[in-house]
């Protein structure tokens, strides 16, 4: 065999003596055994041809001689007093050995080739693929602590609009109030948590909103529990002759100048307690001003 034909044999060979060997070390690491035991043989069969690239055409000429050796022409049966011809000898064609090899290692090599941008190819879908169920598990993640931040943000949103409303729990509104205060701290950080999108802020995320849920809890409980008991007694005072004064601007059945006097004396007693947000004067105002037009 020439140079070049066993160069070809024999780096396909290798190519393919290597890929068998990683296909081996895959079916040990997923316990495949099938699959372990067909690349095992490989991993035996090329590297004995990258050894003696010979190997093969040796195998198949001896193969070929012995099959053609054995077909030999019929012989006519020699009639009597005749001279018997010599029987000739047949004789196996020449191979071209040299093209066989330099073909056989050409496919060898596409066929390595093939297979080793199949399994890169493989292994990049596989990744992309889940790489992006990671990053769905994330969102569907972070939409769940948005679904409970928001719940948090609406529930308190909603006492702000309607704190005149709600003066039994004046200590949701009252920054003094250590609960409370922990409740605005801890709006604070979940808002800056969440301003972050990365995988990694996640972690942080899910953290500040628990920590907001059991800081809304506790100050929502304490400020049921309590209402208006933690102030000082001219300070409840205030807030009971507000409340009174809010029943008087809110009843529809009263005379309309008097409602006006009664809800501005109300609005006027509770910002001597507490300050009063502008949009739950504005709520209030917009929830009385018809009636008082229709009065």
């Amino acid at each position: 065999m020439t140079l070049l034909p066993a160069w070809a044999l024999s780096t396909g060979a290798t190519l393919m003596a290597v890929l068998f060997l990683v296909q081996m070390g895959k079916a040990w690491l997923n316990q495949d055994w099938p699959r372990m035991c067909f690349a095992t043989v490989g991993a035996i069969i090329f590297p004995s041809i990258v050894i003696n690239p010979g190997l093969i055409t040796d195998f198949t000429g001896k193969l070929a001689d012995h099959v053609l050796g054995d077909i030999a022409p019929a012989t006519e049966t020699p009639t009597p007093h005749a001279t018997p011809s010599p029987t000739p000898q047949v004789r196996a064609p020449d191979l071209p050995w040299t093209t066989i090899s330099l073909v056989l290692g050409v496919v060898m090599t596409v066929i390595a080739l093939l297979l080793a941008i199949s399994s890169v190819i493989r292994r990049r879908r596989t990744r992309l693929r889940a790489e992006q169920m990671r990053a769905d598990e994330v969102t569907r993640r972070r939409t769940e602590l948005e679904l409970r931040h928001d719940a948090i943000l609406e529930a308190y949103g909603d006492f702000q609009m309607n704190q005149l409303h709600h003066l039994d729990r004046l200590a949701l509104a009252d920054v003094n109030v250590d609960r409370t205060a922990q409740l605005i701290d801890a709006l604070d950080a979940t808002r800056d948590a969440r301003i972050s999108t990365t995988p990694e802020a996640l972690d942080a995320y899910r953290t500040a909103v628990t920590a907001l849920e059991l800081a809304w809890k506790r100050a929502d409980h304490y400020a049921r529990t309590r209402g208006t008991d933690y102030l000082p007694a001219a300070e409840r005072r205030n807030i009971e002759q507000a409340k009174a004064a809010l029943a008087i601007a809110l009843d529809e059945r009263g005379y309309a100048p008097q409602r006006q006097l009664a809800l501005r004396r109300a609005l006027r007693l509770i910002e001597s307690v507490i300050p009063v947000p502008q949009e739950a004067i504005a709520t209030l105002e917009s929830s009385t001003r018809p009636a008082l037009a229709q009065s």
